[in-house]
């Protein structure tokens, strides 16, 4: 009887014991998810699109970014997002071609208003460090004229905690900078370079991206 007593009351501790690791495994997953936080573009964040053609090099500019994306610093695994700039923001120094650019024979704004990154992985490192450049590989896709294809965008991430040095330049919360380039194929998205043109821009588009996120 002694030895049964013994051993249900083994087993009573054994469950109690198990319960309490359950409970404690369910906080920690809890604090650890806690982390990852929403982040949205502010200023300073743009997006560059270069053209290098036999005839001529040409350059568009948007600083009009918009978006959010949801990273914990500790864990960059879970990371996604979309940061996207109206097409008829860009701009190429020469107003014709603002005009041509946004037409339904080019990029047609009126029909694809929106350039679009989205975010749905990061790879290359596992965390940020606080004050450190860190190189990862961002997963995603990209969607200009309507049509999207994945891509994947080798970019440098800097990671700021709240400082009097933030607060200073008018950013109260953490800030997340990451700088990315990557190629476009015109064709592959249905955008056909006009034959008289054809010299002057290029079939590839190299895209340069700065992405500045704050939480506060």
């Amino acid at each position: 009887m002694r030895g049964m007593g013994q051993m249900r009351g083994s087993m009573v501790l054994g469950g109690f014991a198990m319960l309490f690791a359950l409970i404690g495994g369910l906080g920690f997953a809890g604090s650890a998810s806690a982390q990852a936080r929403e982040w949205r573009v502010t200023s300073g964040s743009r997006m560059q699109f270069v053209s290098d053609a036999p005839l001529e090099r040409t350059t568009g500019v948007s600083s009009t970014m918009s978006g959010t994306v949801t990273i914990d610093p500790t864990n960059l695994a879970g990371a996604h997002g979309t940061v996207q700039v109206p097409i008829s923001s860009i701009r190429t120094g020469s107003d014709l071609r603002d005009e041509h650019l946004r037409g339904d024979g080019w990029l047609d704004a009126g029909r694809f208003p929106n350039a679009t990154l989205e975010i749905t992985g990061v790879e290359g490192a596992t965390a940020l460090q606080p004050g450190q450049v860190t190189r990862v590989t961002l997963r995603g896709r990209f969607t200009v004229h309507g049509v999207a294809h994945d891509v994947s965008v080798s970019a440098q991430v800097r990671y700021m905690t709240a400082s009097d040095e933030l607060r200073a330049e008018g950013i109260q919360g953490d800030l997340i900078r990451a700088q990315a380039t990557f190629n476009v194929n015109l064709p592959d998205h249905n955008v056909s370079v006009n034959p008289l043109v054809r010299l002057k821009i290029s079939d590839t588009i190299r895209v340069n991206v700065t992405i500045r996120l704050v939480t506060g």
